[in-house]
């Protein structure tokens, strides 16, 4: 293994690359592009999600009421809190 590292270096030493002439070529493209693409529907997810955690945001601040000394009642705080019972079920 020592040896494959040492007469890779030496090889490298006398290979010369031409910077004008080498490109990533069409498999550089397709990689960055494949990332460009997933990163677009990652963003249009996580769009989506931020609309729907908003609009619920507006429906709970809306259907929380104030009470008379300045504490605010979560509408479903308490109902998610508390699992529900299957009236048909026994126990």
């Amino acid at each position: 293994m020592n040896t494959l590292l040492t007469s890779a270096t030496v090889l490298a030493g006398d290979f010369a690359l031409d910077k004008d002439t080498v490109t990533p070529g069409v498999l550089g493209f397709l990689a960055v592009f494949a990332i460009g693409v997933c990163l677009y529907f990652l963003m249009r997810s996580l769009v989506g999600k931020l609309r729907g955690v908003s609009a619920r945001a507006e429906t709970f601040g809306s259907a929380g009421t104030a009470d008379g000394d300045g504490r605010e009642a979560v509408a479903g705080a308490d109902a998610a809190a508390t699992p529900e019972r299957d009236p048909s079920a026994r126990g």
